[in-house]
């Protein structure tokens, strides 16, 4: 009677320890990319909150410049005033100071090469009241770190 034992050397397969030790090295490579996705994450929401910061300027400052010269909402007062925003997670602050230009002339024969406004009856006057309207937009979003401030300017001609 003879022994039948074989052996197994040319088996292929991975040991328990191939396996732990592989199971170690992707659970490393596994957490950095999972770092990787959480970052991607805050950085894209803050983009979209970047674009729709820009978005609700855009709109405050529109509807701001759509108004007549002389309305209410227009005048110089020297301080900051608010301005009611669509998105509730915005803060709209303006202000408009006026100033004169006091030769269009020389200002439109420039490179510019806009006209000069013009009063009721139409006709070209020297000097004229302008406006420049700075609006600041803040974000009051809690949940993204950071403070998200967008601050524009605008030049409203009458006429």
């Amino acid at each position: 009677m003879g022994s039948s034992a074989q052996t197994h050397e040319n088996t292929e397969g991975f040991t328990l320890v191939e396996i732990l030790i592989m199971m170690v090295i992707l659970s490393f490579v596994a957490l950095g990319i999972a770092g990787l996705f959480s970052h991607a994450m805050v950085t894209n929401a803050s983009g979209h909150d970047y674009a729709l910061l820009a978005s609700e300027a855009r709109f405050a400052l529109e509807a701001l410049q759509a108004r007549p010269f002389e309305d209410a909402t227009l005048q110089d007062t020297g301080s900051v005033q608010s301005w009611t925003p669509i998105n509730p997670n915005f803060v709209i602050e303006y202000t408009v100071e006026d100033f004169r230009v006091d030769n269009w002339t020389q200002a439109a024969g420039g490179s510019g090469g806009w006209a000069a406004p013009t009063a009721g009856t139409g006709a070209v006057t020297d000097t004229a009241n302008l406006k420049r309207i700075s609006m600041t937009v803040t974000s009051t979003n809690q949940v993204l770190r950071g403070r998200r401030v967008l601050t524009v300017t605008s030049i409203k001609i009458p006429g």
